[in-house]
């Protein structure tokens, strides 16, 4: 069970752009515009997702009770966005809706009602347009994607997926959702800046980890060595472990590793979950103040 950190779709640049186009026609948001108010069910629920050969997670999905349609969830997409025939079926827009020549993209709506597995969200904010990665996937899987599940929908929940059982848990969270609409075309056309974070334990662990041995569909990182009386060592870690969860946070790679320890200061004990002989064991591992 990990709390969501995930890959972005790789059409997301196109899709920015699409937006920003959008929003530079008028069809955007005015400048300054408030944060939108949520309307979510009020209870934690669960949602079950299929894994496509891609890596994309689907969910399926009512729209103002039509339906099901099947979207990609997508944490690096900034809206939510529905085809135009999802739309049209689900009366998320009329039937004489103006389009552009652009992906035929009809502009900003509402979903009234979104409901998927035991989750059900109100006023969900989209854009409607045919993008077309969604069409070359869909082609490629011989089945229709009907749009993708963005930030005006998953920013309203905190979410965890659990990748084994392929269902993900949303629970409400109170706050507002930033129309991100607004800010695209300046970011954008603003200079590319590029950013550096050093990441570095806050305690000392006792520990060095590898990169992963089966690439990308490893579960988690190796240990390569652990110091003799130390945390890790007294927690009962050892070589050859494969380290797939730390503080809750799951460790597919070195720099995921260096960020969950980074985290943890000296003193306070830690859930740490690895992989040894095929067999998942939980420890807990509490370290101590030290270079």
């Amino acid at each position: 069970m990990r709390t969501f950190i995930a890959s972005p779709l790789s059409h997301r640049t196109i899709l920015a752009a699409a937006l920003a186009g959008l929003v530079a026609f008028g069809t955007g948001p005015a400048p300054g515009e408030p944060a939108e108010k949520t309307k979510n069910s009020g209870k934690k629920g669960t949602v079950p997702f299929e894994m496509l050969a891609t890596n994309h997670m689907v969910v399926r999905a009512k729209i103002n009770g039509k339906g099901p349609f099947d979207l990609i969830f997508d944490v690096g997409a900034p809206i939510t966005l529905l085809t135009n025939k999802a739309s049209l079926e689900s009366g998320t827009i009329k039937a004489d809706a103006p389009r552009s020549f652009l992906f035929s993209i009809r502009g900003e709506s509402v979903v009234k009602k979104l409901e998927m597995g035991e989750m059900t969200a109100e006023d969900v904010p989209v854009i409607v347009l045919d993008h077309p990665l969604l069409k070359a996937m869909g082609d490629m899987l011989n089945r229709p994607l009907d749009g993708i599940i963005g930030y005006t929908f998953f920013a309203r929940y905190r979410t965890t997926i659990d990748y084994q059982a392929h269902q993900m848990t949303f629970e409400p969270v109170d706050g507002p959702v930033r129309n991100l609409m607004k800010d695209l075309p300046d970011r954008l056309a603003g200079p590319r800046v590029a950013r550096h974070r050093t990441l570095a334990p806050g305690a000392l662990w006792g520990l060095s980890v590898g990169d992963p041995t089966d690439g990308l569909s490893s579960p988690g990182v190796p240990i390569l060595s652990v110091l003799a009386d130390s945390p890790a060592a007294t927690a009962g870690l050892k070589p050859g472990d494969v380290l797939t969860t730390l503080d809750g946070r799951w460790t597919t790679s070195i720099t995921d590793a260096y960020a969950a320890v980074a985290g943890v200061p000296a003193g306070r004990e830690a859930s740490v979950v690895v992989l040894r002989d095929g067999k998942e064991l939980t420890v807990t591992v509490k370290p101590v103040a030290g270079l």
